[in-house]
């Protein structure tokens, strides 16, 4: 079962990165109004109003990855540690993959040196950090929903309070059975007496 849960937790947090990163390249693609973007403080096409952007982004995806991962890493059984673990490593390997993937696609495109460093950091369309911001709100995201998770575990008994608390059952029933034991024995060698013979009882001194 714990296997299994791992392996689901992993497999959550390709997953997420990889819907996350389709949603993204999606909205970067939407052009806002000008008027949202003032020249007198930023300037269309700025790396104000990139930034500005990459962040609105950011931050939706944040809350999606805060979600996911509460319900990927919290068990729906009490007592089962999350798996934000899992969720982490599956999410850095879909980042490690992308990454590959966006460093040979830029090896290969011929305006590479043409690119500013702001749309190469931020820019969800612009191999191959596919937006920085991005995968921080993600990591961010799951790393929140594993402490909220923790929490919850935390608050229904496991952990050590859970150890405690088992240990101390245990030494109750070891307990009440040795009593239990004892009682027993006594029974028995008293009704033995009681049913000996009076030429196999002891002679008083």
């Amino acid at each position: 079962m714990k296997d299994t849960r791992s392996l689901a937790s992993l497999c959550s947090g390709l997953l997420l990165y990889g819907a996350c990163w389709a949603l993204a390249w999606l909205l970067a693609d939407i052009r806002l109004p000008a008027d949202l973007f003032p020249h007198a403080f930023l300037g269309r096409g700025s790396f104000g109003a990139l930034l500005s952007e990459a962040s609105a982004i950011a931050l939706l995806l944040f809350v999606i990855a805060l979600a996911w991962g509460y319900f990927t890493v919290r068990s729906p059984k009490l007592g089962k540690r999350p798996t934000t673990a899992w969720c982490l490593t599956g999410l850095g390997l879909a980042w490690f993959a992308w990454l590959l993937a966006g460093v040979f696609k830029l090896s290969e495109s011929e305006l590479a040196g043409e690119q500013s460093i702001g749309v190469l950091l931020l820019s969800a369309t612009q191999p191959p950090l596919w937006g920085l911001l991005n995968t921080l709100a993600l990591l961010l995201g799951v790393v929140v929903a594993g402490g909220l998770a923790g929490k919850h575990y935390r608050m229904i008994g496991g952990g050590q309070g859970r150890t405690i608390k088992a240990s101390y059952a245990r030494r109750r029933e070891k307990s009440a059975n040795t009593s239990s034991s004892s009682d027993t024995r006594g029974v028995d060698d008293s009704a033995w007496v009681a049913t000996r013979p009076m030429s196999e009882l002891p002679e008083a001194a």
